[in-house]
């Protein structure tokens, strides 16, 4: 099977997991598909020892923690009511006041338009959170999979090259702070864990992307037609 078919899948499901993890506090359902699926002991893509720890400790946590546990933890950290532990906006970590809607608000929104993408509580909630974030990422690795099932080098690279990206510009700079503050605040080994895989994920994400590029390049280059030097 081809190699990047299955990088690209493996990277599609770790996102589409994150990006459930942070968009809202769980519910049983949830609760109960994690404890099913078991998808932190199954993790896709090979991490280094200290993840690999952490995603034993989201495993081990979903059975010592209640769901009004790990419900708790999500509010506190991340919505309220009152100070959140670990705010997820990109922009509070970017600018010296710490609000939100700042230029690198605009500058993500600007990322999703150019892929016909728009926040539906556009002015209305900061559309740089974590959980949007992630999902901007899946659903640009799902569209790299289909350039490769369509035999679309092209379009595959340059959704390669938007990732890395958005990658560099943003996901890497402000999630360490966010990361920090969360592994230090929560109260579940649950929400910590989860801390960590972003972190080793994100840093995967950033050498296998420069990988995926070279290697599309070099199959260019090999792909090209001899020209005659006459």
């Amino acid at each position: 099977m081809n190699e990047r078919l299955l990088i690209y899948q493996a990277r599609l499901s770790v996102y589409a997991l994150l990006q459930r993890l942070y968009q809202d506090p769980p519910r049983a359902e949830l609760l109960e598909w994690l404890m099913a699926e078991r998808p932190f002991a199954n993790f896709p893509i090979q991490l280094d020892d200290e993840v690999q720890t952490d995603l034993k400790g989201m495993d081990s946590a979903l059975t010592m923690n209640t769901l009004e546990d790990l419900r708790l933890d999500f509010m506190q950290l991340f919505i309220g009511p009152g100070p959140m532990l670990a705010p997820p906006w990109e922009s509070v970590y970017r600018n010296e006041e710490h609000l939100i809607f700042d230029r690198h608000t605009l500058e993500v929104r600007e990322f999703y338009a150019r892929h016909g993408m728009e926040f539906i509580r556009i002015n209305q909630a900061p559309e740089d959170s974590i959980a949007i974030e992630l999902e901007f990422m899946k659903v640009l690795t799902e569209r790299v999979l289909q350039a490769l099932q369509m035999d679309d080098p092209e379009a595959e690279r340059i959704l390669l090259e938007e990732q890395q990206a958005f990658v560099r510009k943003h996901l890497l700079i402000w999630t360490p702070d966010f990361i920090t503050m969360t592994q230090t605040r929560a109260a579940t080994a649950f929400y910590a864990g989860l801390a960590g895989v972003l972190r080793g994920f994100l840093n995967w994400e950033r050498q296998t992307l420069a990988l995926l590029l070279d290697s599309l390049t070099a199959q260019g280059a090999e792909s090209e037609p001899l020209r005659s030097c006459s």
